[in-house]
């Protein structure tokens, strides 16, 4: 069976074409979405970065994975998540997140996307 990102994964993909501040060429992310909504090509995804954040980290919008116990180190920019074609971009499994990140990742994006005002 062909694999499917699920929840809580860190998939290495391609995130070019990206324009602006996007994160561009091939980086690691963490899928968010369920893998029954990613079962269809699409997930939503949180690139994740090995360099300087100072401005995201300010506003509390990144993640670390430092001391997560995982392979990949750097920090999940929930600021910038994606909603990608996951077959197009070659996504290629990594590694699964402990819950208290994909927990934490979660708490922020609801932050982020519900906050009033």
């Amino acid at each position: 069976m062909a694999y499917t990102p699920a929840r809580g994964e860190i998939v290495h993909l391609q995130f070019d074409p990206a324009s602006g501040q996007g994160m561009k060429g091939p980086h690691f992310g963490l899928v968010v979405s369920a893998k029954a909504f990613n079962s269809r090509g699409l997930a939503m995804i949180c690139p994740i970065s090995q360099g300087g954040a100072a401005t995201a980290r300010t506003y509390g919008t990144v993640v670390t994975l430092l001391g997560s116990g995982t392979d990949t180190q750097g920090a999940v920019h929930c600021h910038q998540l994606k909603s990608l074609d996951w077959r197009a971009r070659k996504a290629k499994f990594k590694e699964a997140v402990p819950t208290v990140i994909i927990d934490d990742v979660s708490a922020r994006l609801e932050a982020i996307l519900f906050a009033p005002g």
